[in-house]
């Protein structure tokens, strides 16, 4: 994930996200950090540290991250003026932005499996524990 991917307009656009987050009606304080994973003032930090922000810091990837897809997946129920008051380019343009900063194909599924095998492939350590194995192992002697 890279700022260098985009071009200046699209780089635009996530600063446009961004501060659509963090001044839009599209999330609700109760809800934002869980959301997130950052505060509204972590995130208003990656905006302020704009055009330049240092990707190399886990807090600005998940701002720019978080930003673009809870805007186009979050049931925030923003109306088109409202999106387009914040943001210039429709959703459609935004998930193509958002999959070239990720570096993939914007019609690449991502579904639950993929983010299953995704979190496997960061997390070695996955083993079933005893309980879990001894309860398959219990349905397995039942069929």
């Amino acid at each position: 994930m890279s700022l260098a991917d985009l071009n200046q307009k699209e780089r635009g656009v996530v600063s446009e996200c961004l501060r659509a987050a963090l001044e839009g009606p599209f999330f609700p304080d109760w809800e934002f950090s869980t959301l997130f994973g950052l505060t509204r003032d972590e995130v208003r930090r990656v905006l302020s540290s704009w055009p330049h922000p240092d990707e190399d810091d886990e807090n600005v990837v998940r701002a720019i991250d978080n930003s673009m897809n809870n805007l186009l997946r979050y049931p925030h129920r923003s109306d088109r003026k409202t999106w387009f008051d914040f943001i210039s380019v429709d959703p459609s343009e935004l998930a193509e932005i958002l999959a070239k900063w990720k570096r993939k194909s914007p019609h690449d599924p991502y579904t639950g499996r993929t983010w299953l095998e995704n979190s496997m492939q960061r997390f070695t350590l996955l083993q079933p524990t005893p309980a879990i194995a001894t309860s398959a192992n219990r349905k397995a002697k039942l069929k």
